[in-house]
């Protein structure tokens, strides 16, 4: 992935050494050379922020509805530092009671009762207990966070033990 990053930078420094030769020799108006320097400077960027959840940053993006939880750490809010605190999962989303797709880190604010749960739920999976999660949106409608880091709704999460397949008759 480091890779196409660096090949991606390139193809925007080509770029914009492009337009900064064409600004110089043509004979447009002095606002629309302006105009596409600035555009060329601001694709850069727009282009970062855009490549950072390809690097693999936890999502800010709500969660799907069903989904097996595969791993879970808890930054706990500090003070001092002015440090929120975030909760992070890492999960595989549950369609119709099949696991489908990969797995996919998420970014929670934090909440002391989500950090319960995840404790629980951790606690659960290291005596071998798939655990179940469920996220609905927030009933009161409040927003998560301020900063527009985590997704744009809370949501209600709630962990609980895989429960067992049934098995088809014989």
């Amino acid at each position: 992935m480091t890779e196409t990053l660096w090949l991606l930078a390139g193809a925007y420094v080509a770029l914009g050494v492009l337009v900064l030769a064409l600004n110089i020799r043509s004979g447009w108006p002095l606002w629309v050379r302006l105009a596409c320097i600035v555009a060329v400077s601001a694709l850069y960027f727009v282009t970062w922020q855009s490549l950072q959840g390809l690097r693999g940053w936890p999502t800010g993006q709500a969660l799907p509805h069903h989904f097996i939880l595969n791993a879970s750490t808890v930054t706990e809010p500090d003070e001092g530092d002015g440090d929120p605190g975030r909760i992070y999962l890492w999960v595989t989303p549950v369609i119709d009671d099949d696991p489908i797709g990969t797995p996919r880190a998420f970014a929670l604010p934090y909440e002391r009762r989500l950090h319960t749960q995840v404790q629980r739920a951790r606690d659960e999976m290291r005596n071998g207990q798939l655990q179940l999660g469920t996220a609905t949106p927030d009933v009161e409608g409040r927003r998560a966070a301020d900063t527009n880091y985590f997704a744009p709704e809370t949501q209600q999460i709630q962990l609980e033990d895989l429960p067992e397949p049934s098995l088809p008759e014989k």
